[in-house]
């Protein structure tokens, strides 16, 4: 994607990311049983928020079964019924680690690395549109239509039940829940899933034997997705020559601009765009060339910079300034890394596993405030961070640069 000159549109409030509601943090202390009684009020009041909207909108609310909507909530969803949902996914987070205790992470670790194993051999075999979407069907003639063991069959798919992908609706039948239906509604999805399995686990899984390999480098062919997949090409040109897996990508990549921490609408209530008035719409162009169009109101970057590392980041930039003018504004929409443990767990590893990828798969990163600060000072003097804005539900935020011509 290049970066863009945008037209004005009207914007909602826009929101910080510290406006959520502070949930309890851990403590040394023998406030484990106040603690738990904290957090259960707070999973009460959020979960009757969140359901009292959704009765008195004529919403469907949430369940594990076939027909149950694929999002929590819609969209056009008040802010602060937003913020229930992430404060609720939190609180029911840190309910589960404090019941559970420090003794059974490991077991845990163990059952999320099994789910990824089952979601991969599942996806493999094409299993999900074996299925009925209403209804059900018995192993052996779903074993039988992929190929498969059908006792290897209920072992995977009954430990994908434990997490809500397919149930048994009667003994030794398979059937549909929300979560295995979305697999077969939505092809996009299940591509991402099988990208996921296919590609991004195993590049996770070399990170040790990268960083052995390469120590400290932040050459893009020297990665962690180089040594899963024993080529010398940096990500991007790997995949041209791997015309499933590009499918895959592609449409795991129009999911992910889709998902409601990456949403649009996000971008609409991340900066003013309605104080603009009229503006122009600049063509895409190749971000490692000069900008054609010149004097712009505002030049959009949005989930660019991320994948590359400083050298590159830096050149991106760079090849904007030619077409400045003094009231430009250069808007970056990408994730600001916060302070660790200064925002929701919930919506941090999330942030955390973007920062995880972008090692993986490019040696890039994603940025802090320092970063992104010390990122334009390398650009340009005449840059400046004047705005940021993280809209509530969004795992990204709007970065709002001024140039001093």
């Amino acid at each position: 994607m290049a970066p863009t000159g945008v037209a004005a549109e009207p914007a909602s409030p826009a929101h910080h990311a510290d406006s959520q509601e502070e949930l309890p943090r851990p403590s040394n202390g023998t406030t484990s049983e106040s603690l738990l009684e904290t957090l259960s009020t707070k999973i009460q009041d959020n979960a009757g928020s969140i359901s009292s909207f959704l009765r008195c909108n004529g919403h469907s609310l949430p369940t594990f079964n076939v027909d149950a909507p694929s999002t929590t909530l819609p969209a056009s969803a008040p802010t602060e019924i937003h913020a229930a949902r992430q404060a609720l996914m939190e609180a029911a987070l840190q309910m589960f680690q404090l019941a559970a205790g420090p003794s059974e992470y490991l077991p845990h670790l163990a059952v999320g690395y099994q789910y990824v194993t089952c979601l991969r051999w599942l996806t493999h075999f094409g299993i999900f549109a074996r299925v009925p979407l209403t209804g059900s069907v018995s192993y052996s003639e779903v074993a039988a239509s992929a190929n498969v063991s059908e006792s290897q069959l209920k072992t995977v798919a009954r430990m994908a039940m434990t997490n809500h992908v397919f149930c048994e609706l009667e003994p030794n039948t398979i059937a549909h829940t929300a979560t295995s239906a979305l697999l077969v509604s939505n092809p996009m999805f299940h591509d991402w899933a099988s990208f996921m399995c296919e590609a991004s686990v195993p590049m996770a899984s070399r990170l040790v034997e990268a960083s052995e390999r390469w120590p400290g480098s932040v050459e893009k062919n020297q990665t962690a997705y180089n040594v899963a997949f024993e080529t010398d090409l940096p990500f991007f040109d790997h995949l041209a020559t791997l015309p499933e897996r590009s499918k895959q990508f592609a449409n795991y990549m129009k999911n992910v601009q889709n998902s409601q921490g990456t949403a649009i609408h996000h971008l609409l209530q991340g900066y003013d765009w309605a104080a603009l008035g009229e503006a122009t719409i600049v063509d895409a162009h190749n971000f490692f060339e000069d900008q054609p169009y010149k004097g712009a109101n505002v030049y959009l970057l949005r989930m660019i910079l991320h994948d590359w590392p400083m050298r590159e980041a830096t050149s991106i930039l760079k090849r904007l300034l030619p077409a400045l003018k003094k009231s430009t504004r250069i808007i970056i929409m990408d994730t600001v890394l916060p302070r660790p443990g200064s925002i929701p767990s919930a919506e941090e590893r999330l942030l955390r596993a973007r920062d995880m990828t972008m090692l993986q798969a490019f040696n890039s990163l994603e940025r802090d405030l320092d970063d992104w600060k010390e990122l334009l000072k390398g650009v340009d003097e005449r840059l400046s961070l004047v705005n940021v804005v993280q809209p509530v539900g969004s795992v990204m935020s709007a970065m709002e640069v001024a140039f001093e011509a």
